[in-house]
């Protein structure tokens, strides 16, 4: 499985290289190294007036991001499901909660839905939630 795409388009070379353009920036404001100052002016007339150059670096740029994208919602996602879905599940069976009727599944000859005769109108669509 490969993170790297195929092709880059022109706006992301040129995006890539005003990336570069802002870590040099954020990289002086730490350390005051004056090299930066004239490193990321050149970084950017690079990529306003020749952002082909970066070609390579937009690849390496939207493949790190998409392959970081990939694990962090994975992540974040499996976080949220453990301390949010988890513990409400786990709650409701401790408590005897059966919204869904599964302990009547299979144990007579009717049926566990609920037969719902309603007649729906103007004023159902008003406020929907």
């Amino acid at each position: 499985m490969s993170f790297l795409p195929e092709s880059v388009t022109s706006e992301q070379c040129k995006d890539s290289g005003l990336a570069l353009v802002l870590i040099c920036l954020i990289a002086y404001s730490i350390t005051r190294a004056q090299i930066l100052i004239p490193l990321a002016i050149l970084f950017l007339v690079a990529a306003m007036a020749f952002p082909v150059v970066y070609h390579p670096f937009a690849r390496l740029w939207f493949g790190l991001s998409h392959a970081i994208g990939t694990v962090v919602s994975k992540v974040l996602l499996s976080i949220l499901f453990f301390l949010m879905v988890v513990p409400v599940g786990f709650i409701r069976r401790v408590i005897g909660k059966d919204s869904m009727q599964t302990r009547g599944w299979k144990k007579g000859k009717t049926s566990v839905f609920r037969v719902r005769q309603h007649s729906y109108s103007g004023k159902d669509l008003e406020n929907p939630y």
